[in-house]
């Protein structure tokens, strides 16, 4: 079986583990075209599963688009944003302008836009690290803030999310991202404690733990746990 085929008979993890081995050469055939669709695939279920998320939390009484302690002043555009013309435009620009994209981040942009689970429950902890993945917009404004600075021999990193702290309206440490440009399939989710690449972060903050990463090695009872994971879609 092709590398679809064996993603939609259930091999989720290690496809993405033989896909990222290949480093660069995930770019040429006849690997590229399959790595795509299973790309596209797991952005895909990664979409519904947030849909579905995004409903439940709704219903048990989550406030998105405030911070946990209730204030306002945190800016979203709402817990699921699909991509627009402007999402695939500024897509194709920052490849324009620091090269490829890993795989896995195009998809997502393609296919699921932004989320932004950042909100409040009056009876719920902080430090839940809701799960966040900004649009592509912001890499364009991070871009755009270091134009004309002497370069280095760092890569650039391109925001995709606050940190732990900021989300609970916190300051904190700097931004979840990704150091560009990339051509491998997946991608480390750099200043995350976790230290994953991004399709096997996505696992842990939907899959396992609901939207709310946070909750892993936290010694506390969340009881919406259960009802928020079932029967989400595997990828």
């Amino acid at each position: 079986m092709n590398y679809l085929e064996r993603y939609l008979n259930g091999e989720y993890e290690q496809v993405w583990k033989d896909l990222q081995a290949l480093g660069p050469a995930v770019r040429q055939e006849p690997h590229y075209s399959l790595a795509r669709q299973v790309a596209a695939e797991t952005m895909r279920r990664v979409q519904r599963n947030c849909q579905l998320l995004v409903s439940r939390l709704r219903s048990a009484g989550y406030v998105f688009g405030v911070y946990p302690d209730g204030s306002h002043g945190y800016y979203t555009q709402g817990p699921l944003v699909p991509p627009s013309e402007s999402t695939r435009s500024d897509c194709a620009e920052l490849q324009t302008q620091v090269g490829l994209l890993p795989l896995s981040l195009e998809a997502f942009w393609q296919e699921v836009g932004m989320v932004d689970f950042v909100g409040m429950h009056p009876s719920w902890p902080r430090g839940l690290d809701p799960l966040v993945v900004y649009a592509p917009e912001a890499a364009i404004s991070d871009l755009e803030s270091v134009e004309g600075q002497e370069e280095d021999s760092e890569p650039f990193e391109a925001s995709l999310a606050p940190d732990d702290l900021h989300k609970d309206n916190i300051s904190g440490g700097s931004p979840y991202a990704v150091a560009l440009p990339d051509a491998s399939a997946d991608f480390i989710f750099r200043n995350e404690r976790h230290r994953l690449l991004f399709v096997a972060y996505l696992r842990l903050a939907i899959l396992r733990w609901g939207g709310f990463p946070g909750l892993d090695g936290q010694n506390v009872l969340f009881e919406p746990l259960d009802d928020l994971i079932a029967g989400l879609e595997q990828f």
